[in-house]
């Protein structure tokens, strides 16, 4: 089963190749899409860990609730510079120079 899907993935990379398409990109994007979709899972974790604190009224919780929203904070902003970073290298794939990529690889580096 994995060489049949593995044929079709091939073939699907030498149509786009033809196309004029670079596969490379797109796997580069796929990949930071899912380090975005990591750092987002670790923030609905904080927030729902947040939430818990704030039902429980004990102030050791409340005070943890300080770190926790620091850390949500700082994922935000990575969050942030990820998307950008991933808006400049597919803006550049298909603007950018040879291959239709710059070859620079910018995206995920601001993390």
């Amino acid at each position: 089963m994995k060489r049949n899907g593995e044929t079709k993935r091939r073939r699907n990379v030498a149509e786009e190749a033809e196309q004029g398409e670079d596969p490379a990109m797109w796997e580069n994007l796929d990949r930071n899409f899912r380090q975005v979709q990591s750092v987002l899972d670790r923030n609905r974790s904080l927030i729902q860990q947040v939430n818990d604190n704030h039902q429980s009224r004990m102030a050791d919780n409340m005070s943890k609730n300080v770190a926790l929203i620091q850390e949500l904070n700082g994922n935000i902003s990575k969050v942030v510079n990820m998307y950008s970073d991933l808006n400049t290298s597919f803006s550049s794939g298909f603007h950018g120079g040879k291959n239709g990529h710059d070859g620079g690889g910018a995206a995920g580096t601001r993390a």
